[in-house]
């Protein structure tokens, strides 16, 4: 792919509350993308005042519509409704695909295109803003501190309240409950799981186990074969969720689904606005073991976690501009290296020596 076409953007979701932010970011880095969604009604008015190109088109037709583009990062979630078009639409076209997805399934879709991505010399990247770089660093600053690491905890601390985006992708998956990975094998395990303090940086904070990717990711990327994922929250919320286990499946149904998104609605607005976001830092914790009873662990503390996607997603998607390597699939810390983020601007790294 020659250079001038790697540095042409396209930006799936555009109007949508991440999205935005998004597009604001890579304008910020000197981009000037091209702003693309499925509505015209909301993406024309948003791109006209940015004085942005744009395109209409359905995830499903994407594939005709991404001539002379090189880079591609989806913001239009839910991902598993959006991402596999999109992948195919890319390597078919000869574009690098990345988004902030979190879902697990969006994970393994990629992965397994990864000899189509080689062969079609694209990068597939799902998962490159708060879900999931700082854990993906984690995890690797992990395994490089404690090499014959066989276990991993990681955790995370969102700082504020979700957008009802956000929120609807978490609704969507509840009657799947949680998952952790025992021996390389992704297991089920139920809402409300192994309820404990984490001790973040800021200080410790009442957490539960989660679907995280990195239950999947990690098996690529760092090769820990025993994972678990930890997210912070109100003890309350973490006891709702273990007494939602008798009725998961039915708060899966579609009318339990429309229960639940209208109860959050009433506490959820679009997104935090800018305030809050100025004022709501993120935690992130990792702590690895080795047979040997040696472990080490680690912390990183980052912007809001709306800021902080923005600010990830046009970082590794930047990357891809002078990526000389063979394409397939990808997490961030494989293509920007353990150290992606230390160092970074806004983000402060601790690792623990082990012992």
């Amino acid at each position: 792919m020659p250079k001038s076409d790697r540095e042409n953007w396209i930006i799936y979701g555009a109007y949508g509350y991440t999205g935005k932010l998004v597009v604001e970011e890579a304008l910020a880095k000197g981009k000037r993308p091209i702003l693309a969604g499925g509505n015209e009604s909301k993406l024309k008015p948003f791109s006209d005042g940015l004085g942005l190109s744009y395109r209409v088109f359905k995830v499903q037709d994407a594939a005709d519509h991404l001539e002379g583009i090189g880079t591609m990062i989806n913001c239009a979630g839910p991902f598993d409704a959006t991402s596999e078009y999109m992948m195919d639409a890319c390597i078919k076209t000869g574009v690098n695909y990345f988004d902030i997805s979190g879902e697990i399934g969006v994970f393994r879709s990629a992965y397994a295109r990864t000899d189509a991505a080689k062969k079609a010399g694209v990068i597939l990247c799902p998962g490159v803003g708060f879900d999931i770089v700082p854990t993906d660093c984690l995890a690797s600053l992990l395994k490089r501190e404690l090499p014959d690491a066989t276990h991993l905890e990681l955790a995370f601390d969102f700082g504020t309240l979700p957008s009802m985006g956000t929120t609807r992708t978490g609704i969507q998956a509840i009657g799947d409950g949680s998952f952790r990975r025992e021996n390389d094998q992704i297991k089920e395990v139920g809402l409300g799981y192994n309820i404990h303090k984490i001790q973040f940086a800021a200080g410790p904070k009442w957490s539960v186990c989660v679907p995280w990717a990195d239950v999947f990711t990690t098996q690529v990327s760092v090769g820990i074969p025993n994972v678990i994922v930890y997210g912070a929250m109100p003890w309350i919320m973490c006891f709702s969720m273990k007494l939602m286990n008798p009725f998961k499946k039915l708060l899966a149904r579609p009318g339990g689904q429309k229960f639940l998104i209208a109860a959050a609605g009433k506490v959820l607005s679009d997104g935090p606005d800018a305030k809050a976001r100025a004022n709501a830092p993120t935690g992130f914790w990792g702590r690895a073991k080795s047979p040997d009873g040696r472990q080490c662990t680690a912390t990183i503390t980052g912007p809001s976690v709306y800021a902080l996607t923005a600010d990830l997603s046009t970082a590794v998607a930047l990357l891809s501009e002078t990526w000389e390597k063979d394409g397939g699939y990808f997490t961030a810390s494989m293509l920007g290296g353990t150290d992606f983020l230390t160092g970074r601007d806004g983000y402060n790294v601790v690792v623990s020596p082990a012992t």
